[in-house]
């Protein structure tokens, strides 16, 4: 019996370191497969960074390419809104310069036209005693004053033609309605024609052509 026993003691310290040996090697098993799993974590959370600023990069270069283009547009849409805009300004001028031209009840008034027109037109235009005179008879008076002239613009259609890219001008065609009176005569509206050539660099009408009358029409009683 007291061979058994102290058998049984020897191996309760064997046992005992055993276990402490196995427990060692279990928890440094553990330590390196967190340490692992925390470097292949850490590497994780790194790439995920990265590639969250990539693609915020990315996005934000879409949106600056997406602004450029809505700017700068196919050369199809420059085309067309260059040409809208051309029609757009060349109806607005010949609305200004048809009000200018029938537009007055005075000598005063008459010779003031060709300043106000000025912006509008060419020094060729200018000159032209067709559109700009003086206004007087061979005597030197008045006709506006003496024969009670009058004229009130009232409307002016204008179509615009494709730009000419060569010479950057566009051709027009305007039909132009103002209300003349003579005296105590009847009040009458006017339909005319015009063709006119626009510079859309000069911003001025370089051409301006009367092809006639359309129709008068007597509208009211004086």
């Amino acid at each position: 019996m007291e061979a058994i026993s102290m058998e049984q003691n020897k191996k309760s310290p064997l046992a005992a370191v055993l276990v402490i040996f196995i427990s060692l090697v279990l928890l440094g098993i553990f330590k390196y497969q967190q340490n692992t799993y925390n470097q292949k974590l850490q590497r994780a959370q790194t790439e995920l960074a990265t590639e969250q600023k990539a693609l915020k990069k990315a996005k934000k270069q879409e949106q600056r390419k997406l602004r450029e283009k809505a700017a700068t547009g196919t050369a199809a849409q420059q085309d067309s809104a260059k040409q809208a805009k051309a029609e757009n300004d060349t109806s607005t001028q010949a609305a200004k310069l048809f009000k200018i031209l029938f537009t007055y009840s005075s000598q005063a008034d008459w010779a003031a036209r060709s300043t106000q027109a000025k912006s509008l037109v060419t020094d060729t235009i200018l000159k032209d005693k067709t559109y700009f005179n003086d206004g007087k008879d061979d005597t030197g008076n008045s006709i506006i004053d003496t024969m009670k002239l009058q004229s009130s613009f009232i409307s002016a259609d204008t179509r615009v033609s494709l730009i000419n890219e060569d010479a950057n001008t566009v051709d027009c065609v305007s039909v132009v309605k103002y209300a003349a009176q003579y005296g105590s005569e009847r009040s009458a509206t006017t339909t005319v024609v015009y063709t006119s050539t626009y510079d859309l660099n000069q911003q001025k009408f370089i051409k301006l052509q009367k092809l006639g009358t359309t129709m008068v029409d007597a509208t009211t009683d004086q």
